[in-house]
């Protein structure tokens, strides 16, 4: 829900969240009683054209990840990617963004992510893809993410990415008004 808190913190409301783990929904639940939380697998949900200006996904990240096997789209997590395409074809929303690990980029050589974005651009969207460093966007982690986001072309609505800041936010003033 790291990503989702992000987007309602940026005033974005959620249409639904799928996560397919019942001990992260249970998390979940907890901390965000409001949000529509459906547990299952992404494969059996319905889609449709108009539910959301925005899809957001985080599809699973092991496969592509350089502590992982790195079988890519051979093993089942990896094509979930085709799930997150699947909910962007059928939504036709007019912003898709993509979040991953950076070892994403050059998986396979670089074919892993070019199938991915030439997925996208068939499905009439303009992509730009970045690594973004959370420790310099006021995130007191360090932490490598790929974000990959699609524009539908026929939208005039350019692709940016945050600006990095020049400091970072160390762990012992992020907790700083915490209780004991």
């Amino acid at each position: 829900g790291g990503t989702a808190l992000g987007m309602e913190n940026a005033g974005i409301a959620h249409v639904l969240l799928n996560e397919y783990d019942k001990y992260a929904c249970e998390t979940l639940r907890i901390n965000k009683s409001n949000w529509n939380i459906v547990e299952k697998d992404v494969r059996e949900l319905t889609f449709f054209e108009g539910q959301a200006d925005i899809v957001q996904g985080g599809f699973p990240c092991q496969t592509f990840s350089y502590a992982g096997k790195k079988m890519g789209f051979e093993d089942i997590r990896g094509t979930l990617f085709f799930e997150f395409a699947r909910c962007v074809k059928e939504v036709k929303p007019k912003i898709a963004i993509g979040e991953n690990v950076k070892g994403l980029l050059n998986h396979d050589n670089g074919r892993t992510i070019k199938v991915m974005v030439n997925v996208l651009e068939e499905l009439g969207y303009n992509v730009k893809y970045k690594v973004v460093k959370s420790q310099y966007l006021d995130v007191p982690q360090k932490r490598e993410r790929l974000i990959i986001i699609g524009v539908r072309k026929d939208l005039n609505i350019p692709i940016s990415f945050p600006k990095e800041k020049d400091y970072i936010i160390p762990l012992r003033e992020a907790l700083n008004r915490c209780p004991k």
